[in-house]
């Protein structure tokens, strides 16, 4: 009788355990290095934490709450992300990465999604020099300004701006803040988000003089998630987080997320 007891709840498992829909995880990476408000680690007590927050983690959240699949996202080089992706179908690690730019070449590889937010072109200047503001419409605006801040290694070709002698190159962002607020430069191209973005992780340390001002006929570049051709889940991962993402923009709900950071790095 034991026997035949043991057989019924092994039988009776048997049916839960088919009838148990065991949800897809879609493995995805992004850079480890911070890029916020896009993604960067939370500060407690102005230290990173490990939890990862920004406009992109709030979108695929939002993604995936109402698809049958699950994701687990990780933050590794930039370049051997790229690469995990790309060869899915022999590292069988990543099917995805995100905030990521469209080219022409990655097309090729990957199935694009439409984009999920925009990054604006502009330029930053200290209130101390302008007060009344600048205001830069197009490209060749830029020519007036004699003194530009950028970060050593980095081009504004697409900025029009190619004379070498017209930059006081500084190691990183934040010192090109701090050479505005002292009036060693006119301006800093950079994107505007990406900008104030610094804010979220570098508490105190962007000056309260520091503004921006968009460059209006450069177009904003788009940021979009990318599935690997390889993954043999690859058209339906594309179909299912496109409609998702296209719903997402309809009904508001990308432009509440990025209003949300925005109110955080304008605080």
């Amino acid at each position: 009788m034991p026997c035949i007891q043991f057989m019924l709840i092994l039988a009776v498992i048997g049916v839960l355990l088919n009838n148990v829909v065991f949800a897809y995880e879609v493995k995805i990476c992004d850079d480890e290095v911070e890029y916020p408000p896009y993604s960067y680690y939370e500060r407690v007590n102005n230290v990173p934490s490990k939890k990862v927050k920004g406009i992109t983690k709030d979108t695929l959240t939002a993604i995936f709450a109402s698809l049958d699949f699950t994701y687990q996202i990780d933050h590794i080089p930039w370049k051997r992300c790229l690469f995990e992706v790309e060869n899915y179908d022999k590292r069988k690690r990543y099917e995805m990465f995100s905030t990521g730019s469209y080219t022409v070449e990655r097309a090729d590889k990957y199935y694009i999604t439409s984009p999920f937010t925009e990054v604006y072109p502009g330029v930053f200047y200290s209130i101390g020099q302008y007060p009344k503001g600048i205001e830069v419409n197009k490209v060749r605006d830029l020519a007036q300004f004699d003194s530009v801040c950028g970060v050593l290694g980095y081009s504004y070709k697409e900025y029009g701006l190619t004379q070498e002698s017209k930059f006081v190159r500084v190691p990183s962002i934040i010192s090109g803040f701090k050479m505005l607020e002292v009036s060693r430069c006119q301006i800093m191209p950079l994107a505007i988000q990406a900008g104030y973005g610094l804010k979220l992780i570098e508490k105190g340390k962007v000056p309260e003089v520091i503004r921006a001002s968009r460059i209006k006929n450069i177009k904003p570049e788009t940021l979009h998630l990318f599935i690997s051709k390889r993954s043999p889940m690859a058209f339906e991962l594309y179909t299912k987080i496109n409609n998702q993402l296209l719903l997402l923009k309809k009904t508001g709900v990308l432009d509440e997320i990025d209003e949300k950071y925005r109110k955080l790095y304008n605080k």
